[in-house]
């Protein structure tokens, strides 16, 4: 019995952690439990010149298994930086992803990247984050341990990062002349942030940080104090962690959007994902979807392009645009007789299909009359009068005549035009437009006789 009774005895506790790792251990699983979400929220002081304010408050969350969170920051009313009001963010393996509520903006995403965070030392970005209170700053590169403490009367197991401050007396952050620096700082030698744990629970509590020479925090410093607790993850939407609960799209998705947009006044015809035009021409791929019309770009001033498709390649590439039938040719007419096509060049027309097609070749020097000085190019949209920059001063000058270069055109474009769409392959969009080079090996009749051969109908969902 005796020796039946001694095997009983509780195991002893486990010791408190004494190594950075051992640390991050304990909160790891601090912040996890079956069916739960760890909750925090965050209320983060900072001091300045003796000023105390609330500098902002940030709402965190973390499923159980602490791959993923989510958190909500918002600005403190004490916070003079040029920052957004409040920012959300979505933590997955995969990326961050970002947005601004009271923005216009589409959400962001990035990858994940410990050395961003404030602890790089942490094993995983999210308990990094936790550590950080869910603010995802670089902090400076700290010399850590850990240490028995004590936080407003409660015992605490303490992280300390510390870092030396040279001082700014004679240094090019405060040139003669400059701002004088603030007493404080001018004998700060070290700086010093501790985040405390809850010695019972390894739950975070606060964390502090100073410079020796104010340790008080009187006129520099900050505090963050954590309220925490564990709620059922069926309490939260069960799209709680998803990027697409902050409106983020993934651009795959943005892009089938745009290719399959209803509003569209035209069919998209491609090349495919990809096009191997053969014929010692290079391997087309890379796809990039712009939409203007729907979707026109912010602050674009391009002619009314319905779908703008572009591939590149190496040593080139192509660029397909669609307009509505008859637009491309409102386009033309707005450029009247000083379309740059119409100087000296040369015109081959053939079928394929449904479809007319027209190769145009001309010179890649502007088609204006020499005594006219610089031209200034200029975007154009058809049905209306083309801008001009210079009061009183046509921006379509006069065009040359005769003679011709006697050297051979070099600078191709197509119209291909289908009965429901005109797709212009590697066409110019304003005055002067007709700059080859980003063209390079698909800059040739050759070339684009191929990809206009090659152009067919998308089927939805390719």
């Amino acid at each position: 019995l005796l020796v039946a009774c001694e095997d009983d005895e509780p195991a002893a506790p486990a010791a408190r952690p004494e190594t950075v790792e051992e640390f991050f251990a304990e909160l790891e699983r601090a912040i996890q439990e079956d069916g739960k979400v760890f909750h925090a929220t965050v209320e983060i002081r900072s001091v300045e010149s003796g000023v105390d304010g609330l500098w902002g408050t940030t709402e965190g969350w973390v499923e159980g298994g602490a791959e993923r969170a989510r958190t909500d920051w918002k600005k403190g009313p004490d916070n003079t930086n040029d920052l957004a009001e409040r920012t959300v963010h979505v933590y997955t393996p995969d990326g961050v992803y970002s947005t601004n509520p009271d923005s216009d903006d589409d959400p962001s995403s990035r990858l994940p990247t410990d050395a961003e965070l404030c602890f790089q030392e942490a094993p995983t970005p999210i308990l990094a984050l936790v550590a950080c209170g869910f603010l995802d700053f670089g902090g400076p590169d700290w010399e850590l341990s850990v240490e028995e403490s004590t936080f407003e009367g409660r015992a605490t197991v303490a992280l300390v990062g510390t870092y030396a401050v040279s001082s700014p007396v004679g240094s090019e952050e405060f040139p003669v002349g400059g701002p004088t620096p603030h007493p404080v700082m001018t004998t700060a030698t070290r700086g010093v942030y501790t985040l405390h744990l809850d010695a019972a629970s390894y739950l975070p509590l606060a964390s502090v940080s100073w410079v020796d020479s104010d340790p008080g925090r009187k006129f520099f410093g900050s505090e963050a104090r954590f309220q925490t607790e564990f709620v059922d993850d069926s309490s939260l939407p069960r799209d709680w962690f998803d990027p697409g609960s902050i409106g983020y799209v993934a651009p795959g998705e943005q892009e089938r959007r745009i290719l399959e947009d209803p509003k569209l006044e035209t069919p998209v015809y491609w090349l495919g994902r990809s096009f191997s035009p053969q014929n010692g021409l290079p391997l087309l791929g890379n796809l990039y979807v712009n939409g203007y019309q729907p979707g026109r770009q912010r602050g674009g001033d391009v002619p009314n392009i319905q779908i703008g498709l572009r591939y590149s390649a190496q040593g080139g590439m192509v660029r397909l645009d669609h307009y509505p039938p008859g637009d491309w040719e409102a386009f033309k007419q707005r450029l009247g007789g000083n379309f740059p096509w119409t100087w000296c060049s040369e015109m081959r027309e053939f079928a394929v299909g449904a479809a007319k097609v027209t190769i145009l070749a001309g010179y890649e020097s502007f088609p204006y009359k020499p005594d006219m000085g610089a031209v200034a190019v200029v975007p154009v949209t058809p049905g209306h009068d083309p801008p001009t920059l210079v009061p009183r001063t046509p921006t379509v000058p006069p065009l040359k005549t005769e003679p011709c270069p006697a050297t051979p055109h070099d600078r191709f474009m197509a119209e291909v035009r289908f009965p429901d769409v005109t797709v212009v392959i590697n066409g110019p969009l304003a005055y002067g437009g007709q700059d080859g080079r980003p063209w390079g090996a698909f800059d040739t009749a050759e070339a684009l006789e191929v990809v206009a051969r090659a152009l067919r109908q998308r089927k939805a969902g390719e």
